[in-house]
């Protein structure tokens, strides 16, 4: 049976908002409806209870799926910020960098979750993706959300002269970067097919994200009909598989 929204609200209580893992508990308090939609597209996968998954920064989402749908989850990440976290809740952690050819995993892994992290790097997204297909089964799933470009945040930001993006540049070790780039759907899936994997799915999404101060919530309110046109919502979510082996 799936899991419905309310249970699922009960558990992220209890296991996220009372950590920092990478952000502050005042961030995750707000963002439950974002974790919610993923979570429950992930569970519209109908993957089995055991499915070995690593979910690529910060961890919320594998603790979520490890301790709510039974996932044999881990977590890679550049930081180790939210390491203490992530292993008092019984879940492992390993350093993975994307923007590494040799600081990947071992292990290959059923699901690999991206949540909110291709657009903090400045490699071209089917790079990245090339590298992560290194370690997902053959078979296996990515999933992934991102900002999208085209959302109507960005064009008021043009609209007034603000900086949209992060200065566009490498990152030092073990640093992580603002946003160096946001793709509208279109850019996304074919940067998923241009990495040999076959999409599932793609599309724009309104991720519930209401913003961290007053005034953003109340813009986001006001800005709320806008979520009627696709391409000016605020978030992407794809799913894409890397090909079955041939027999």
């Amino acid at each position: 049976m799936p899991v419905s929204r309310s249970d699922f609200g009960r558990y992220y209580r209890e296991l996220i908002e009372t950590r920092h893992f990478v952000e502050s508990q005042a961030y995750y308090r707000h963002s439950m409806e974002r974790f919610w939609q993923a979570f429950d597209r992930i569970q519209k996968l109908e993957l089995p209870r055991g499915t070995s998954t690593i979910d690529i920064g910060g961890g919320i989402m594998a603790v979520l799926l490890a301790r709510i749908l039974g996932f044999d989850a881990s977590v890679g990440d550049v930081q180790h910020s939210g390491e203490d976290d992530v292993l008092a809740l019984g879940v492992s952690f390993q350093e993975v960098d994307l923007m590494s050819d040799t600081l990947l995993p071992g292990t290959q892994y059923e699901l690999v979750v991206l949540q909110e992290v291709i657009e903090h790097l400045p490699d071209p997204p089917y790079v990245v993706f090339g590298r992560i297909m290194r370690f997902i089964k053959p078979g296996g799933t990515l999933f992934l959300t991102t900002p999208n470009g085209s959302r109507m945040r960005n064009i008021l930001y043009m609209l007034a002269g603000r900086r949209v993006l992060d200065n566009f540049r490498r990152a030092e070790p073990g640093e992580s970067l603002g946003h160096q780039q946001e793709y509208v759907l279109p850019q996304m899936t074919w940067q998923v097919q241009r990495a040999g994997m076959e999409l599932l799915f793609g599309e724009e999404y309104d991720d519930g994200w209401q913003g961290s101060t007053f005034l953003a919530r109340i813009s986001h309110l006001g800005l709320k009909p806008i979520n009627l046109v696709p391409h000016l919502r605020n978030g992407l979510m794809v799913a894409a598989r890397r090909p079955a082996a041939p027999h």
